[in-house]
């Protein structure tokens, strides 16, 4: 086992100035790196990971680490400058998972067989959501790894997690076997967007200042802090490249498709972004920052609803607005360019059917939060979403039709 490499010659501040953040207002578009990152807390992370990787007759880790793997590759790689060494190449893989709210790795020894993490965003969320299972549950930071060997070293590697602090270990493990066969990261699909903008839809009244609530949420440092973890809202927050949540869904939604059990597939991811809307939302709604900036907004029950639809446009998941609305009851809401729809144009073309199953049961779940009565439990699943629709079917916009189940 060779030494670790000598001492950093870099500015661990200039690595992080890095990956500052980029908001594309008139798209609300999130870039770190040039890739586009969708902001999703430690609740929809862990049960979108547990839906791909417990589904039987797939093998969901390799879809989960495959999709780590090609998208951190390329953000990697972006925040290579000229006349770094492979010191400073090293740093700016750590720097950017701690970064993006996906804990602390330890890089410095790239010749050992094992890499160490002494904080993880998916132990917290499984710590959370599914304690009572013990199983490592670090398949993004096996890709992570995987695909900072290939940007720095140009090495392809195998990454396995072999103790997790999920299960009791003191820090999370990772071997690494060399020698393996050589993968090649497939190009970045064309960048598609779509043309239409909130003049092309009529769109309902508030008392909400969606820009003011956009403004404020951008300007706050969702960054990771000295552990890599990205604490707000009352959740464990991460910036993640909306290429690996589509690589994520739609290869699960193929895989399932094989066995015949696609509606199972698109049902549990929707299920995944309802709880989703139901946990973040509700840490949001309890947080001294909702207090401050949006409490003083709100005038009736649906104006809730319209602000958190304003939260979701500031995290990068699009242009997203209510066009109609039966407090309780109904709610009509339109995407102009969520990143699932736009996703599958670019990696498979034009579908035949709608796609966006985050936004699906996003819909579903703000309505249950905001109307429902009793524990989530009891709300979840009140509400039932159609996307009758959607880009990726060569619509001019996605859209969503809510009400009670």
């Amino acid at each position: 086992m060779s030494a670790a490499l000598p001492s950093p010659s870099f500015d661990r501040n200039e690595v992080r100035a890095r990956f500052a953040l980029d908001y594309v207002r008139d798209r609300h578009r999130r870039l770190i790196a040039g890739e586009e990152v969708i902001v999703h807390c430690h609740h929809y992370n862990s049960r979108i990971q547990r839906t791909v990787e417990g589904a039987a007759g797939i093998d969901g880790k390799a879809i989960f680490r495959t999709a780590a793997r090609t998208a951190f590759l390329r953000q990697i790689t972006a925040g290579f400058r000229d006349g770094d060494d492979e010191t400073a190449r090293w740093a700016v893989a750590e720097e950017l998972f701690a970064e993006l709210g996906y804990g602390s790795l330890d890089l410095a020894d790239p010749a050992s067989d094992t890499v160490h993490q002494s904080a993880g965003h998916f132990v917290e969320g499984w710590g959370v959501a599914f304690a009572d299972q013990s199983k490592p549950v670090c398949t993004l930071a096996e890709g992570f790894i995987e695909a900072a060997f290939m940007a720095v070293r140009g090495e392809s590697v195998e990454v396995r997690e072999t103790h997790c602090m999920h299960c009791g270990a003191s820090q999370c493990s990772f071997s690494i076997r060399r020698g393996v066969e050589a993968w090649t990261a497939p190009s970045r699909p064309a960048r598609r967007e779509s043309v239409s903008t909130s003049a092309d839809a009529e769109l309902a009244d508030s008392n909400i200042d969606d820009n003011a609530i956009i403004q404020a949420v951008v300007g706050l440092p969702i960054r990771g802090g000295d552990d890599g973890l990205i604490p707000a809202f009352g959740v464990y927050l991460a910036n993640t490249p909306a290429d690996f949540y589509n690589q994520v869904a739609i290869e699960f939604v193929e895989a399932m498709s094989e066995s015949g059990q696609r509606e199972t597939a698109c049902r549990l991811l929707s299920e995944a972004g309802e709880s989703c809307a139901m946990n973040t939302f509700r840490g949001i709604m309890d947080s001294a920052e909702w207090e401050a900036l949006v409490a003083p907004m709100l005038q009736e029950p649906a104006d809730t609803l319209f602000a958190l639809v304003a939260l979701s446009n500031a995290f990068g998941w699009g242009n997203w607005r209510i066009t109609e609305h039966e407090p309780g009851e109904t709610l009509e809401i339109v995407s102009f360019n969520g990143y699932e729809a736009l996703g599958f144009l670019e990696s498979r073309g034009q579908a035949t059917q709608a796609q966006c199953w985050m936004l699906q049961g996003v819909s579903a779940g703000m309505m249950a939060l905001v109307y429902g009565e009793g524990s989530f439990s009891e709300r979840f699943g009140t509400y039932l979403t159609e996307e009758h629709d959607c880009i990726a079917k060569g619509n001019t916009m996605c859209a969503f039709a809510v009400e009670e189940s």
